[in-house]
């Protein structure tokens, strides 16, 4: 009785439905070309105390080393602007692809001399405002454009008073839909001012970082590079997990079985000279 329910399930095509989990790690583009700013404005803060050595080798000279390594590293399409200022402009340089033009610019940089008994004047304000204007042409263009200020953050002077000369220059960036990037180059206390600079990048869309060593400095110029100026298309790795259904056919292990006793009980009958069923 039993062959005979094994025979006739095995005909009936039984089947057991399963599933099978599939992982398989792929690349999925984090930034394409399409998301590359169209253009960036370095703001450099050039006055004397940022040629204090809390950063080595000076807050000045770390700068123009990085800055000079960010533009070697970016991508070809992104344009490179520079407005060096301390109370006025010291060094403007338009939005241009040639990097090597943008390179030399920024290694020519120096810091403001002031005599002993005299005040430094830093005009941050007007520095964020002349670095929005070379941006204006452009920014009714697709591309995003932005403006990396990099400061100690210690501003005295602008007009009519140097908070509301900050204030008047990031409403514009603002209105221009500049981002506005700060990097705080200094250590607490010398001639600083992370607040104003954190108060820049929060109002303007942009990101605020601190850095108060050559490493620090380092790794804040990377994250901008990763996202904004990437040499190629940036990927990242991700695991994708797939259950896939399976279905596996029972009939011929069932009819498998029938043989099995068909020959088991003959070898059964053979022996004993007597049938089994």
């Amino acid at each position: 009785m039993s062959t005979i329910l094994l025979i006739a399930f095995s005909l009936a095509g039984p089947v057991l439905l399963t599933t099978n989990e599939i992982s398989r790690t792929v690349e999925v583009p984090m930034i394409e070309e399409k998301d590359l700013v169209g253009g960036v404005v370095f703001a450099i803060d050039v006055s004397s105390s940022m040629g204090f050595g809390d950063v080595s080798p000076s807050r000045l000279e770390a700068t123009k080393t990085l800055l000079a390594q960010f533009v070697q590293n970016s991508s070809e399409k992104v344009r490179f602007g520079v407005q060096a200022f301390d109370s006025e402009i010291r060094k403007s340089l338009p939005l241009i692809q040639d990097k090597q033009q943008v390179i030399s610019v920024l290694q020519g940089l120096k810091q403001s001399e002031v005599l002993p008994c005299l005040e430094e004047y830093t005009d941050i304000g007007y520095g964020i405002q002349t670095s929005v204007n070379l941006l204006t042409p452009y920014v009714s263009t697709n591309n995003p454009f932005a403006v990396i200020l990099i400061s100690d953050g210690y501003a005295n002077y602008g007009y009519p008073d140097p908070l509301t000369s900050v204030k008047n220059a990031v409403e514009e960036a603002a209105k221009a839909k500049v981002q506005i990037y700060t990097i705080h180059v200094a250590k607490m206390g010398l001639d600083s001012n992370p607040g104003l600079l954190q108060s820049i990048a929060n109002n303007t869309g942009g990101k605020f970082m601190e850095s108060t060593n050559y490493e620090e400095l380092q790794k804040a110029l990377d994250v901008l590079s990763k996202y904004h100026t990437p040499t190629s298309t940036w990927n990242a790795k991700v695991e994708i997990k797939t259950t896939v259904p399976q279905k596996a056919d029972l009939g011929y292990i069932l009819m498998i079985g029938a043989v099995a006793c068909i020959i088991f009980l003959w070898v059964g009958n053979y022996k004993h000279y007597k049938t089994w069923f």
